[in-house]
């Protein structure tokens, strides 16, 4: 059996278990007093579903509900199309600068009271377009509680690096203050060749590099959660520095393994940058089945980074490349949502969004040969958008197990670029979204989807950029990028099983248009002349994708515990993803660049609850990721990456996890073309082999 079919045969195995005993699912579950089905499409999650588990924070606990999978959201435009699908106590947090995965982290197991999983059409108003969504209710005390974790990881070249994540919070009455505080540290090891042949394959000459780099993090942050009268308000804000280096040195080889020349590469930045962000929201009732909710958030924070790369060859003059970029994006959002019940079985919300994003960037770039200086013209570029978005949404229950929810969103946006470039245009998009949900029942659920998207600008695709690590390749800011729209038609079947088990399948067909890819990006001179040619974020056309995702966690309690042995679970996820779009170099049918056709991981736990030992591995593996620039086509894969990990759960100051984490291998070809790739003549080809070192990670996280 090859190892791609090995899913599929597990998917076949799974299936007929199912299907072969519907009645004994339907026992098991109904025999489960720690999980309640309250209604069509909702399950409640008590204590003692987690118990085996152990778990220390919420985000342990939600981890292990089955067939659900953490969405934090995904760079749609809006503050409200990128909520995710997990709420806290029934709200949304109003922050962009915490994911949910650490908002999770800061809630002990011990303060939640069960957590509810909807799987319907319109789960809750809280979270637009979503169809699952778990709400994490925590247990009403007076008591101060809070988790901590510290880590220490170590590898044969990095030293020790520390990283402490602590927060507590304090309920008295009906006031939740939290305070969080953290810190990060990073450290890799890197080495391997570079191998330069001619396009005819001859070999040319080898690099070999080493090199360490490093991410450090801090960060302190609060909320508060009160109410005013019959009003809800909740204020949160955050402050945080980062810092960051890169150094790595290359020893220069001729074919015949002559010592021909060396190579220092320095990033440095962010330096001692500081982001910070506040924001916060007000609920209140405006009459028995009338609720308003206003959201307000702001965010600045700098970016700043340093490179230089200093080559020395035998018998010719030093060179030197250095660049700058100092980047400080902000951003303030203000959203009011009206949520209507007065009409039966319909759900009715309304309201809308205002926006303003700044991005002011600055680079700069120069070259050195023997002293000499090259200055290249500064690329200073001020991207500024104002965004209105009016909103309705309507969720309609046709029954007990079909539900409705039927919405559209109206973007009005003007984008302004004033600086090195200059241009500004005016957006108006409209986008609905329809879903319906099928509970069959407790165990079965159906959805189906159709929307239209419209994804999110990165704004520092406008400003010009360069990597010194990749022959100083340029990525030239293009000033008329404009947003990627998608039309989306997707189904999805998710089935439960055994109390603990599900499988879950979804796929979907997109419709793109303004397709964003690399393009070639041209300067031409005051008489039109073309001056310099470079690749570039942009749009090129229109272009189809369709991708497919299973999602198995299959427990063997059903088969293990005749022989005695209980809490061996086996989890896979596998996507696909594939594409066709017109190549603007050489008009030819291709897949989109920089995405990977396929990715498949693997997570073993066994937990040995009485023993108070788990463990476990995970293995993850990704097909190759393709580019396609203007003169160059470039291939990366990444071997497979291992995490086996051994925990103790019975400590009194919380679970001890030792793990060795194995980082991937990379390998990158790149193929050159004379002129462009339409010409199909290959001038050089560059081959990249890089090892990591594996790193072994110790933590200790606990609650009080």
């Amino acid at each position: 059996m090859t190892y791609a079919s090995r899913p599929f045969a597990l998917l076949i195995t799974a299936a007929g278990y199912l299907l072969s005993s519907p009645a004994l699912q339907a026992e098991e579950v109904e025999k489960s007093s720690s999980v309640l089905t309250q209604a069509e499409g909702k399950r409640q999650f008590r204590g003692d579903f987690f118990a085996m588990y152990s778990p220390v924070t919420a985000l342990d606990m939600v981890r292990r509900i089955p067939g659900f999978s953490i969405d934090d959201g995904n760079g749609r435009r809006g503050f409200g199309e990128n909520a995710g699908n997990v709420l806290i106590d029934g709200d949304r947090p109003s922050s962009k600068a915490d994911d949910i995965f650490t908002i999770l982290a800061r809630i002990p197991a011990s303060e939640v009271a069960y957590i509810e999983l909807t799987e319907q059409a319109g789960a809750d108003s809280e979270a637009q377009g979503k169809g699952q969504i778990v709400n994490v209710i925590r247990k009403v005390s007076e008591k101060i509680s809070g988790t901590y974790e510290g880590n220490i990881v170590a590898g044969t070249r990095y030293g020790f690096q520390p990283s402490i994540n602590a927060s507590a919070t304090l309920r008295r009455n009906r006031t939740t203050i939290e305070l969080n505080v953290s810190s990060y540290s990073e450290r890799i090891y890197g080495f391997g060749p570079e191998d330069f042949r001619t396009g005819s394959g001859a070999f040319v000459e080898r690099r070999h590099y080493q090199g360490n780099g490093g991410f450090d993090e801090a960060a302190i942050g609060g909320s508060i959660k009160t109410r005013l009268g019959a009003a809800k308000v909740n204020l949160n804000g955050q402050v945080r520095f980062e810092d960051s280096f890169d150094r790595r040195e290359g020893s220069y080889f001729s074919s015949a393994g002559l010592d021909i020349g060396s190579e220092l590469l320095l990033r440095d930045g962010p330096i001692n940058d500081l982001g910070y962000e506040f924001g916060g929201d007000v609920e209140f009732g405006l009459g028995p089945q009338f609720n308003t909710k206003i959201i307000g958030l702001y965010r600045n924070a700098r970016e700043s980074n340093d490179s230089s790369i200093a080559v020395d060859r035998r018998g010719q003059p030093l060179t030197r490349f250095e660049t700058r970029s100092r980047n400080q994006p902000s951003e303030a959002v203000a959203r009011i949502q009206n949520d209507v019940n007065a009409v039966k079985g319909h759900a009715i919300q309304f309201g809308g969004e205002v926006a303003y994003n700044r991005l002011d960037a600055k680079f700069s770039a120069a070259s050195s040969v023997a002293g000499a200086v090259t200055s290249f013209p500064a690329s200073n570029v001020l991207v500024e958008e104002v965004r209105i978005e009016p909103f309705v949404t309507d969720i309609w229950a046709v029954g007990p197990s079909w539900k409705i929810e039927v919405g559209a969103i109206a973007e009005f946006s003007k984008l302004t670029l004033s600086g090195d470039s200059l241009a500004s245009r005016q957006f108006k998009f409209l986008k609905p979204r329809a879903a319906a949900t099928w509970t069959v029942d407790s165990q079965t659920t159906f959805e189906f989807r159709a929307e239209r998207q419209v994804e999110q600008l990165d704004f520092e695709e406008f400003a010009t950029s360069l990597d010194v690590g990749l022959g100083n390749q340029v990525d030239a800011g293009n000033a008329d990028l404009v947003p990627e729209k998608t039309t989306t038609f997707s189904a999805l079947v998710r089935h439960k099983f055994l109390d603990r088990g599900s499988i879950q399948f979804r796929g979907d067909y997109q419709l793109v248009s303004d397709t964003q890819d690399l393009v070639p990006i041209t300067l031409r001179d005051a008489a039109g002349n073309i001056t310099a040619q470079f690749d570039g974020a942009g749009n090129i056309g229109d272009s189809k994708r369709w991708n497919g995702e299973l999602e198995i966690t299959l427990p063997f309690d059903w088969l293990t515990k005749p022989f005695g042995v209980s809490g061996i679970e086996v989890k896979y996820v596998g996507h696909y993803h594939d594409s066709r779009v017109t190549d603007p170099v050489t008009g030819q049918k291709r897949r989109r660049s920089n995405r990977s056709l396929w990715h498949q991981q693997w997570d073993l736990r066994y937990d040995v609850s009485q023993l108070g030992i788990v463990y476990g591995a995970s293995f993850y593996v990704e097909g190759a990721n393709n580019s396609f620039f203007l003169d160059e086509f470039r291939r990366q894969s990444e071997g497979i990456k291992t995490n086996i990990f051994i925990e103790y759960t019975k400590l009194k100051l919380g679970t001890l996890r030792l793990q060795v984490i194995d980082l991937s291998d990379f390998r990158r070809d790149r193929f050159i073309f004379n002129d462009t790739r339409a010409s199909g003549v290959l001038r050089e080809i560059i081959n990249r082999k890089r090892s990591l070192d594996p790193l072994i990670q110790l933590t200790l996280s606990g609650k009080f």
